[in-house]
């Protein structure tokens, strides 16, 4: 009778294949940044990440994504960012090379959230003044 009732509930199981797939692992470049709902510098933030932390870039079926934007997974969390935000390599960050001064800055939630809302929206780019 249990077997019966297992094989039933398999049945059930969703057996469909995942339209996603890992591409790759990269880190964060800059100091403080945000994985985003959508592929806009303006949409909502789903998590604060720092320098070096590891994302997975995701190709998916089903999520358009700009050319400009990679679809990545941050632990539970799955939505954008910047690609010139990410690099194949571990970056040396400041966070990395001066961990005392880093931790004595005392930064709380909102400070880091604020920063890499600020660091979302600064441009960076050479100037077009002669």
């Amino acid at each position: 009778m249990f077997f019966l009732f297992f094989l039933s509930f398999l049945s059930f199981a969703d057996t469909t294949p995942t339209d996603e797939k890992v591409v790759g692992v990269f880190y964060m470049t800059p100091i403080f940044g945000h994985i985003h709902q959508s592929s806009s510098r303006a949409s909502a933030s789903l998590t604060t990440i720092q320098c070096a932390h590891p994302v997975k870039v995701i190709e998916s079926t089903k999520v358009l994504v700009s050319p400009e934007w990679a679809y990545v997974q941050v632990a539970d969390y799955k939505g954008f960012i910047l690609k010139s935000f990410l690099s194949e390599k571990r970056p040396d960050c400041l966070q990395g090379k001066y961990p005392k001064f880093f931790d004595s800055l005392n930064l709380d939630l909102a400070e880091l959230y604020y920063w890499g809302r600020l660091h979302d929206h600064f441009l960076q780019g050479e100037t077009r003044v002669h």
